[in-house]
């Protein structure tokens, strides 16, 4: 499925969080999300000590859009990469994928390779068939 200018500009909010916040071992994975209604909320993923402490971007963006009040997940993207200049698109974890379906089960999450090389990336549906 071809990427629609929202959903390039979804990357783009992704790719601003990461570049503000990141911080190597600590802060290196940001993601962004939308809601149905159009809001657009970040997160960026906390590197704990002790690794089951750990927080996913995804989930910080989550719990980003939840506490302001939209729990109305559409689409959702994860950055990761090797250094602050070397980003690529990352597929959710185990963890997050569940958290993502607990939100909505037909939840869109965008993935694809490192971003300077690939084409356009490929919005992938998520839910129960992904954990096939």
């Amino acid at each position: 499925m071809k990427l629609e200018v929202q959903d390039l500009e979804l990357i783009e909010h992704a790719k601003k969080t990461r570049r503000t916040l990141y911080r190597p071992g600590r802060h290196e994975v940001a993601s962004a999300l939308r809601t149905h209604s159009g809001e657009v909320f970040t997160g960026i993923h906390i590197e704990a000590n002790v690794g089951f402490a750990d927080v996913c971007g995804e989930v910080a963006a989550i719990c980003h859009a939840v506490a302001h009040g939209h729990g109305d997940l559409d689409t959702i993207v994860a950055l990761g990469g090797d250094g602050p200049d070397h980003i690529y698109l990352m597929p959710p974890c185990g963890r997050c994928r569940e958290v993502i379906s607990d939100m909505n089960s037909a939840a869109w999450v965008i993935v694809g390779g490192a971003l300077q090389y690939s084409g356009l990336p490929t919005i992938q549906p998520h839910g129960p068939a992904s954990f096939r």
